[in-house]
């Protein structure tokens, strides 16, 4: 368990020393978010009501984007290649890498939130909703995005098709956390929608560090 809390921290860290990638980042969520009013109009009821929507809708393409620097830069760099004759399982060095790019995505999400919501005058209420909604539906999307990250390293195909990969199987994760800030906004219980994203993560995590693992010893072997 120490080697794991360790693995856990360096990746932490590593994924800290980024800043310039994060830095792009945090640009391309922010200019969604102060492009889509001159999309949608300038009426405050309207951004009031698709802002949850559309705050979800820009940390989904930024974690899109962040999905090359999982596997796949791994597999360019050489440490996929180290990964693989680490002692440590290789299942575990997964669930590390995946448990600190969600833990990284998270914060900035829930920093960036604030300022997102106060733009598109999101009513108070939603917010701890919406964040709730990223601390379920984020794990999902870093899951399902390192299945299609290790597939694509074993396919030795473009990472460009990361987003075709997994562009339906967001889908759902946008619309139950929707649905949930929704109800919030409303007076209504986000309970429901909160269960489904609850049940995906239970449906998704237990495979996917194995079908990760799998699949990069595939591609490397």
């Amino acid at each position: 368990m120490k080697n794991f809390y360790a693995l856990l921290h360096h990746e932490i860290r590593l994924q800290a020393r980024q800043k310039t990638e994060w830095a792009s980042l945090l640009l391309f969520f922010v200019i969604v978010i102060v492009l889509m009013p001159f999309a949608l109009g300038p009426e405050p009821e309207i951004l009031r009501r698709l802002a949850p929507g559309l705050i979800w809708l820009a940390a989904l393409l930024m974690s899109l984007l962040s999905l090359d620097r999982l596997f796949v830069q791994d597999a360019r760099d050489g440490t996929l290649d180290e990964m693989l004759i680490s002692p440590l399982a290789l299942e575990t060095i997964v669930v590390a890498k995946i448990l600190a790019q969600i833990l990284v995505m998270i914060a900035v999400l829930v920093v960036m939130a604030f300022p997102a919501a106060l733009l598109l005058g999101m009513e108070a209420r939603v917010l701890p909703v919406l964040i709730l909604t990223f601390a379920l539906g984020v794990p999902v999307l870093a899951l399902l995005g390192g299945i299609a990250g290790s597939v694509t390293v074993a396919l030795h195909r473009n990472p460009a098709l990361l987003t075709l990969l997994l562009i339906p199987f967001y889908i759902p994760v946008l619309i139950f956390a929707v649905s949930a800030c929704d109800a919030a906004a409303v007076g209504g219980s986000a309970a429901q929608p909160l269960l489904f994203l609850t049940a995906l993560i239970a449906l998704i995590l237990p495979p996917s560090p194995f079908i990760i693992a799998a699949a990069l010893r595939h591609g490397q072997g």
